[in-house]
C-alpha cells in the first residue's frame, strides 16, 4: 500500500513539471501599434492560423494534465484514508497490556498480592466488563531465584501469582470463561537476573486485553 502511495506521488510530480515546461512553451504575443503591418498578406494569415493553432493545442494539454493530476490527487487521498482506517481497526483489534504487577506486588517467592494491586484491579475491571466477547489473558513471570520449597518451582509459582490476580477479576464480576491464566516460570526475563532491581522487574504478572474476533 505504501509503494502505491510512493508511485503515485512520483507521478504527481512529474505532471506538475510537465505542465510548467508546456506552459513556459507557450508563445507570448506583445501587440505594438506602432509595428503593426498596414496589411496582413495570405502567408500571414497562414502562420497566425498556425499559431493559434498550436496555442489551442498546448491549452488543451495542459488543460488534461491538470485534470489527470486532480484525479490523482483525488486516488492519493483515498489511498491515505484507506490506510488510516487500516491503521485505526489495527490498533483497535490490538492487544492491549491493562496492567504489570511487578516486584512490589510480589515478594519473592510470594503468592500474596498487596494493597496497591488490589485498588490498581478495580481501576481497569470496568474496562474487561464493558469490552463484551473479549478476552483476559494472565501471564505469569518470575525471576531465576529457586523457589526452596519441594512443591513448587519457578513455573509453578508464576502460575499461581497468575491464577491470584484472576481470582481477584472474578471477584469483581470478570466471568472465569473469559480468563485465561498462563506461567512462564523464568523463560522470559525483561531485565537483568543479577542485580535485584532486575529481578524485582522479572517477578510480574501481566493482564492483557484480547478484543473479539472480527471486531470492526
Amino acid at each position: 500500500m505504501r509503494l502505491i502511495i510512493i508511485g503515485l506521488s512520483i507521478v504527481f510530480f512529474t505532471l506538475s513539471g510537465i505542465i510548467t515546461f508546456k506552459a513556459l512553451e507557450l508563445p507570448v504575443h506583445k501587440a505594438s501599434y506602432q509595428d503593426k503591418p498596414k496589411y496582413v498578406t495570405s502567408e500571414s494569415n497562414s502562420v497566425i492560423k498556425k499559431m493559434t493553432a498550436d496555442q489551442d493545442a498546448n491549452r488543451a494539454v495542459v488543460a488534461n494534465l491538470q485534470a489527470t493530476i486532480t484525479q490523482l490527487e483525488d486516488k492519493l487521498k483515498t489511498k491515505e484514508n484507506v490506510l488510516e482506517s487500516i491503521k485505526t481497526t489495527d490498533a483497535e483489534n490490538r492487544p492491549r497490556t491493562l496492567a504489570i504487577f511487578d516486584g512490589e506486588t510480589f515478594s519473592s517467592g510470594k503468592i500474596r498480592i498487596n494493597d496497591a494491586a488490589l485498588s490498581t484491579i478495580e481501576h481497569f475491571v470496568g474496562e474487561i466488563s464493558a469490552s463484551q466477547g473479549s478476552r483476559v489473558i494472565i501471564e505469569g513471570h518470575t525471576d531465576n531465584i529457586p523457589t526452596g520449597k519441594l512443591h513448587i518451582d519457578n513455573m509453578g509459582l508464576s502460575l499461581q501469582r497468575a491464577r491470584a490476580i484472576a481470582n481477584v477479576l472474578v471477584s469483581h464480576g470478570v466471568s472465569s470463561d473469559r480468563i485465561s491464566v498462563i506461567g512462564y516460570g523464568e523463560a522470559q526475563p525483561i531485565g537483568s537476573n543479577d542485580t535485584e532491581e532486575g529481578r524485582a522487574k522479572n517477578r510480574r504478572v501481566e493482564v492483557k486485553l484480547i478484543p473479539k474476533e472480527g471486531k470492526n
